[in-house]
């Protein structure tokens, strides 16, 4: 399988027609896209760990889920961050793919794993297909369900805003930025809302809805998108040889104490 070829069953699997118009993804960097694929190393975000770990393990592939390139470039230069990342992409002959909100949208995308490390049941998208609710296999106090939530997606705290409602039966996640989706988390039935990070006016509007609404952190809440990518690549071409690069945290974000 060649790099180009890669980059057309992730289209097929994940199609551009899904991505928000703001959005920026694919095939981003690469010195060869006819070159045959070496490996493919998993990553959320295309950052100088993940590619030193390509070059040591000879993948001639970066799959994130963050792009490389996000807004447009007015210069490249081997002195600014991104001018060097791709400058060494491009002297190591690798290659960056990302599959960005095309990925969060998809159906058993990142925020259906998402839905699915919860054992939520009655799963669907809301708003523009991006977010997802489901209802929790038993209703649980919110703080039960918070300790539920970090437990069963691996996340080490939360910040939350909003009033608790005295029980949590159905739950809203988007991966991200989800500031957009709260009210029509609301609208569509929400007890809580999970999400990467929202906005200070976003955590005032929660105090105005009937819903608790939880922020882990935009990395933490999208720290799986290795783990997806791996387990669509191991079915869809086995042959491929893939290494996951797991997940170094870059927001900042750790987490605080909760305290409801």
């Amino acid at each position: 399988m060649t790099v180009r070829e890669l980059s057309e069953l992730l289209d097929a699997r994940f199609p551009r027609a899904l991505s928000c118009e703001w959005d920026n993804d694919g095939l981003q960097v690469s010195p060869d896209p006819d070159a045959p694929v070496t490996g493919v190393l998993l990553a959320l975000d295309p950052c100088d760990e993940a590619i030193a770990e390509a070059e040591k393990t000879g993948c001639n592939v970066i799959l994130t889920h963050h792009p490389l390139i996000f807004d447009p470039l007015s210069e490249i230069v081997a002195d600014s961050g991104q001018g060097r990342r791709i400058r060494r992409l491009l002297s190591a002959g690798i290659s960056s793919i990302s599959c960005h909100t095309r990925a969060d949208a998809a159906e058993g995308g990142l925020n259906d794993y998402l839905a699915g490390l919860l054992n939520l049941t009655d799963v669907v998208p809301f708003a523009d297909g991006i977010p997802r609710v489901g209802t929790l296999r038993e209703p649980l106090t919110p703080e039960a369900a918070v300790s539920f939530i970090l437990g069963a997606a691996g996340l080490p705290g939360a910040q939350y805003a909003g009033t608790p409602p005295k029980t949590v039966s159905r739950i809203a996640v988007c991966g991200g930025a989800g500031k957009e989706y709260l009210t029509a988390a609301a609208e569509a039935g929400a007890d809580l809302y999970l999400t990467g990070e929202l906005s200070y006016h976003a955590r005032l509007d929660a105090n105005d809805l009937p819903l608790l609404a939880v922020e882990v952190g935009h990395d933490q809440s999208e720290r799986h998108a290795s783990r997806l990518f791996g387990s669509f690549l191991a079915d869809a071409a086995p042959a491929l040889r893939t290494v996951d690069f797991g997940f170094v945290p870059h927001d900042g974000f750790s987490g605080a104490r909760l305290d409801i």
